[in-house]
C-alpha cells in the first residue's frame, strides 16, 4: 500500500498545478505533464504519483485546458483567415487601380510618341524641300 503524502507536499503540488495551468511556471518549460508538475512542486515523480486526487484534478484540468485551447486556437485561426482575406481583397483592389493607372499612362505615352513621329516626318519633309530651294553662290 502506498503512503499518503503530507499536506505540505499536496499544497506544493496544487500550487505547481496552478502555475502550470496559468502558464507561469518557474522551474519547467511549462508543458502540462506529470513530470513537470512534480519538478515544479519540487518533489519526486514517485511522490507526485502517490497523490491520486491531485493527479486526477491535474489530468482533468489538462484535458479541459487542451480542449479549450483547441477551440480558442480554431477561433483565432478563423479570425486571422478573415483578416487575411480582407487584406488580400484590399491589396487586389489597390493593385487593380495601379494597373489601370499605369495602362492609361502607357496609352498617353504611346500617343505622345506617335505625335512626335508625325512631327519628325513633317520636319524632315520641310528640310528636304528646303534643300532643293537652297542656291549655292560661289565667288
Amino acid at each position: 500500500m502506498t503512503q499518503p503524502v503530507s499536506q505540505k507536499t499536496e499544497g506544493a503540488l496544487r500550487a505547481a498545478m496552478k502555475r502550470l495551468l496559468e502558464g507561469t511556471s518557474g522551474h519547467t518549460d511549462g508543458r502540462l505533464t506529470v513530470a513537470n508538475l512534480a519538478r515544479e512542486a519540487g518533489v519526486s515523480r514517485a511522490t507526485a504519483n502517490r497523490t491520486t486526487a491531485v493527479l486526477a484534478e491535474f489530468r482533468a484540468a489538462e484535458a479541459q485546458f487542451r480542449s479549450g485551447s483547441v477551440a480558442e486556437l480554431k477561433a483565432r485561426i478563423r479570425e486571422l483567415e478573415a483578416e487575411l482575406r480582407a487584406a488580400r481583397g484590399g491589396e487586389l483592389a489597390e493593385l487593380r487601380a495601379t494597373v489601370k493607372t499605369l495602362a492609361q499612362q502607357i496609352q498617353i505615352l504611346a500617343l505622345q510618341g506617335e505625335e512626335q513621329r508625325r512631327l519628325i516626318a513633317v520636319l524632315e519633309a520641310q528640310i528636304a524641300r528646303a534643300d532643293r530651294n537652297v542656291l549655292v553662290f560661289v565667288n
